[in-house]
């Protein structure tokens, strides 16, 4: 990659050095490109692109499916010099109307020419209206291969929607040069190479999976395995036996993928699964729990997983992808901090891990080759060793920009760093996530963190792990309350109101103050982004106008000012 103008040519180069290509997993076995053969369909689409009038700099939105025909597009488009603009599925029971409208939008917002998706979409999309031309993939291939547009480094290649976790999804700008510098980087970091396998079941939607996963891998000349994210959320364990059966060497997916995964190992449904072959599962896209990677180790041992295997990794959208890692090859460092002093002195100040004011931080690693990050006071200022502030981001891979929305990226992009939003601190050179800004709950004067809250949540039986959100809500007198949706599989709402009531005793026992409502709903019905984040701000706006299906209430409702 490191002679690459463009990613068609990164990617290219990594693949004639790879070993066995690119295996898709597919319901009835596996669809297996040699690195020729890859190479030679992915530039048979760009001529279909060509001959559909999609010229350099055109943008094509992609319905990112992780089928044959989806990834050969994403080749397609690049090779072509045209703009990819991913487009996500929808993971849980979402309407129709609602769902392609919210496509519409972005498809309009970044002007596409061209909607690629599956042809079994197509009627389901006939009447979506805007100015762009609607294509099967499948019929994208043309007889005769393109030669390759030439683009620069300067030239946009991705337009990479936010999740949409804290806000409505943004369109970032990221130009070839962006990506080849953050997948250089990753590979450099990890030491990706021909040797390498790489098993990702992340969706091609979201910048780990498309970036993190597919870009890098290729372009590292791995040898690279894809699956659905449907199949690994139907039957987690499929992910595991992949990682066995193809002797993989990479593997990444976020927290809650990885709480599954050890509920299987535990099971002992993976009998005969051999992990011994893995050196780095990366853990990013969603706060990390320490819990969970305790968790994973314990499980995985008898499996040959390596308690340094579990890798906990940070970035986003906004600087492509990758931020910090860790040393490969070395065990997840912890640092116990004293909870308040986070919360009311804004200082990481370390503590006995058996105290009852410790807080369990898990490090994030260091900054990538040619990044720098900085912790900023609120007054602007540089903080210093072991103080909370916000997490700032320098470099070549920084977005240019969100697309058609000049406030938001002045907001984001001061004077060449971006501010990502997060709280952390460093301690060590190491970076530490707190939390976000938008999300902090301030009651009595303490700074409270929603993931907190959350995981005490989710310890009480009865609430399904990573499936609980906090949030505050301002009543008419200005005082913040403290508010808890969870989701249960309790269909008795005797029982689901003692599971409340139960996690109201647990909260204000271990973090100290107390929850005004819990509110338990049915399993699937929390408001969730494409890639499975929580979307706390709309799960408190469906609070605030009683849209949430309650199957227990515990407390007293809250009204906003």
């Amino acid at each position: 990659m490191r002679k690459a103008s463009n990613v068609w040519e990164g990617i290219v180069s990594g693949v004639e050095r790879s070993r066995r290509g690119l295996i898709i997993l597919e319901e009835d076995g596996e669809r297996v490109f040699s690195p020729r053969e890859l190479v030679r369909e992915a530039l048979r689409v760009a001529a279909g692109l060509a001959g559909l009038g999609v010229r350099p700099g055109d943008r094509v939105g992609i319905m990112a499916q992780t089928t044959p025909h989806a990834v050969l597009t994403f080749l397609g488009c690049w090779a072509a010099g045209a703009v990819a603009v991913p487009l996500p599925l929808p993971m849980r029971a979402v309407e129709p109307s609602s769902f392609m409208e919210q496509s519409r939008r972005r498809l309009e917002k970044v002007g596409a020419e061209v909607l690629a998706l599956p042809g079994a979409f197509l009627p389901l999309v006939s009447d979506l209206g805007g100015g762009f031309r609607l294509v099967a993939m499948e019929d994208l291939p043309a007889g005769e291969e393109a030669s390759p547009v030439p683009r620069g480094k300067g030239d946009v290649a991705l337009i990479q929607f936010t999740s949409g976790s804290t806000s409505e999804p943004r369109g970032v700008i990221l130009t070839h040069g962006n990506i080849l510098a953050n997948a250089r980087a990753i590979a450099e970091k990890v030491g990706a190479c021909p040797r390498d396998t790489v098993v990702s079941w992340m969706p091609l939607y979201h910048d780990m999976g498309l970036i993190g996963f597919m870009i890098t891998a290729l372009g590292a000349g791995c040898s690279l395995v894809l699956m659905s994210p449907q199949r690994f959320v139907a039957d987690p364990s499929l992910w595991l036996r992949a990682c066995g059966e193809y002797r993989a060497t990479i593997t990444g997916g976020p927290n809650f993928a990885y709480a599954l995964s050890t509920r299987v190992l535990r099971s002992g449904g993976l009998e005969g699964t051999d992990l011994s072959s893995l050196r780095l599962a990366l853990n990013g896209a969603e706060p990390i729990d320490p819990q969970v990677l305790d968790d994973l180790v314990e499980a995985g041992a008898g499996y040959g997983l390596g308690p340094e295997v579990p890798y906990p990794v940070y970035g986003l959208a906004e600087a492509t992808l990758a931020v910090t890692f860790p040393e490969p090859g070395t065990v997840y460092r912890k640092d116990h901090v004293s909870r308040r002093g986070i919360e009311e002195r804004k200082e990481a100040v370390p503590c006995p891990p058996d105290s009852a004011d410790a807080r369990c931080m898990v490090s994030l690693g260091r900054p990538l080759r040619g990044l720098e990050v900085r912790i900023v006071r609120e007054d602007g200022t540089t903080a210093g060793e072991r103080e909370v502030g916000e997490v700032c981001v320098r470099g070549p891979s920084l977005m240019q920009g969100y697309w058609g929305d000049a406030a938001a990226t002045a907001e984001a992009l001061r004077g060449g760093w971006l501010h990502t939003g997060d709280l952390g601190y460093l301690a060590g050179g190491d970076l530490f996530l707190v939390g976000r800004i938008k999300d902090m709950v301030i009651i009595g004067g303490r700074n409270l963190f929603p993931e907190d809250v959350e995981r005490c949540a989710e310890r009480v039986e009865g609430v399904r792990k990573g499936n609980a959100v906090a949030f505050g809500v301002t009543t008419r007198r200005g005082r913040e309350r403290l508010v808890l949706v969870g989701e249960t599989r309790l269909s008795c709402p005797q029982a689901a109101l003692e599971t409340a009531r139960a996690v109201s005793s647990l909260v204000r026992e271990e973090i100290g103050v107390p929850v005004r409502e819990v509110v338990l709903v049915p399993a699937g019905t929390l408001p969730k982004t494409s890639s499975g984040k929580k979307r706390r701000f709309l799960c408190r706006e469906l609070y605030l106008s009683e849209k949430l299906q309650a199957i227990a209430r515990s407390g007293a409702p809250v009204m906003a000012n």
